[in-house]
């Protein structure tokens, strides 16, 4: 390995599952011994009032206005990935990260988030930095490709299939996974948790969570739901939604059935005790719940990736939805029954990806030895036939 090689790695925070793929890859990486490891929100240091507003629009359009945050990602889905339109987005903030590419000299630049800048600068000829590309979603969108990507990292053997049509070349393609805490790939003792948090062992556990965002739709409906049909204690995770965590505290705080939390580091543990996870389809998510086969419902998916993660998994059996009470009511009930609910979890065990952190870490490091990488000359392609399109049309 060289001597302290560089790593840059750019996220954003427009989705709490960027910074965790980051960060993992971070993690993995200094514990082979790579120290030099750069976090860097682009859009935040080139433009850090413009990007607070809009990644408040974007939490808000969640809630607000999924349709129209659906439609607009669909009719981006459906430009080619090299037009003025992509091109132009990945140009935002490009001088402050050609600041911070010669500050920091990188040996490799990695990717968690479709801000490409960095590929926007190689071909303008201004680095030959190697980059790589972690698609932190089950399905892919034109702003994730560009030709000058050395290597991409993906969930499914079925996102391969999707790149390749779309022009990339399966040299550049490996099937990772999606990078999880590595809290997520050690032996969990249900026992031990069940004490530690002062649970009781003879309860089953539904765990909601709303995202880091607090953005599931109808968590007081849904949480009267579940206690009026089913026998499931519940575990509500409000991320950092304060006003939600107080709404349901004043709803639910005295029923013995009910622990409202705000925002966790330990989702590992509280997944580990609960014997299903009723979410949102943030890519993250859906493989933090893949890593221990947990069995999922997704309430409403949101369309855009989120829709399209759901389909897809529930397309493999991994993967349960629900789209309204009733219907929610059917999958709890179904979650109670062993056979359905080892069915789930054997579906989730075949999709699943163990160490993929461990993977992209080994080959960022692998490729940045080679002085003298060949970068194939590819064509990307991505047109209407070649990405799939979820959510509004």
């Amino acid at each position: 390995m060289k001597k302290d090689p560089c790593i840059l790695i750019l996220y954003s925070s427009f989705g709490e599952g960027h910074i965790q793929a980051s960060l993992a890859i971070k993690n993995r990486l200094a514990s082979m011994g790579v120290h030099k490891v750069h976090l860097v929100d682009p859009l935040a240091e080139a433009h850090p009032v413009w990007n607070a507003f809009s990644r408040f629009c974007y939490i808000k359009s969640m809630s607000w206005l999924p349709g129209a945050y659906g439609y607009m990602y669909s009719r981006t889905n459906r430009v080619k990935a090299d037009e003025t339109h992509n091109k132009l987005i990945h140009q935002i903030g490009k001088g402050k990260l050609k600041e911070i590419i010669k500050r920091i000299k990188p040996d490799a630049v990695v990717h968690t988030f479709p801000f490409l800048g960095t590929e926007i600068l190689k071909d303008e000829g201004e680095f030959t930095i190697p980059t790589f590309t972690v698609i932190t979603d089950f399905v892919l969108h034109t702003r994730w490709l560009h030709e000058h990507t050395d290597r991409y990292f993906v969930a499914t053997e079925a996102l391969k299939q999707e790149l390749l049509a779309a022009g990339i070349g399966g040299s550049r393609i490996i099937v990772s996974g999606i990078p999880v805490r590595e809290a997520f790939e050690k032996p969990l003792s249900k026992e031990n948790l069940i004490r530690k948090h002062g649970l009781n062992p003879r309860s089953k556990f539904a765990l909601v969570s709303a995202g880091a965002f607090g953005v599931l739709a109808d968590v007081e409906r849904v949480t009267k739901e579940a206690l009026r049909s089913t026998d499931f204690h519940l575990i509500i995770v409000c991320g950092r939604n304060q006003k939600l965590h107080d709404h349901l505290m004043a709803i639910f705080g005295e029923d013995p059935r009910v622990i409202i939390l705000g925002y966790v580091s330990y989702m590992e543990e509280l997944m580990a005790v609960s014997t299903c996870l009723l979410t949102k389809a943030g890519g993250l998510t859906l493989s933090e719940a893949l890593s221990l086969s947990l069995p999922v419902i997704v309430y409403r998916p949101l369309p855009g990736q989120e829709q399209g993660n759901a389909e897809t998994l529930y397309a493999r059996g991994a993967v349960r939805i629900a789209n309204s009470p009733g219907e929610l009511t059917k999958e709890l009930l179904l979650m109670q029954k062993l056979p359905n609910w080892y069915r789930i979890r054997a579906a989730m065990q075949a999709l699943y990806r163990p160490e993929a952190t461990r993977t992209i870490a080994d080959e960022v490091i692998r490729v940045t030895q080679q002085t003298d990488l060949p970068i194939p000359a590819v064509t990307v392609r991505a047109s209407r036939k070649a990405v799939r399109v979820h959510g509004y049309r």
